[in-house]
């Protein structure tokens, strides 16, 4: 088990959007995704990073479980940065 003071790595929207985005199989599920993943980025400031994570958690835990399948691997974006490996 990992050590639990450990810290995950930073991640930023964008990158988790485009996690979301290879997650999804049709479009208005990405749509669902995308705002759902806005509504908790604006309520972030009023949330402890615990809730932060839980609702991304959430947001997962409701996409169809035919989509369970390991992630595409990212699309090049514009608008996100970072290195991908």
């Amino acid at each position: 088990m990992p050590h639990s003071g450990r810290p995950l790595p930073s991640i930023t929207w964008g990158e988790l959007e485009v996690i979301f985005e290879a997650l999804t199989v049709t479009t208005e599920e990405w749509e669902t995704a995308r705002k759902l993943l806005d509504l908790t980025r604006r309520l972030q400031p009023y949330l402890s990073p615990l809730d932060v994570m839980r609702e991304i958690l959430c947001i997962a835990l409701v996409l169809p479980s035919e989509n369970d399948r390991p992630p595409a691997p990212p699309r090049r974006r514009e608008a996100v940065s970072g290195n991908w490996r």
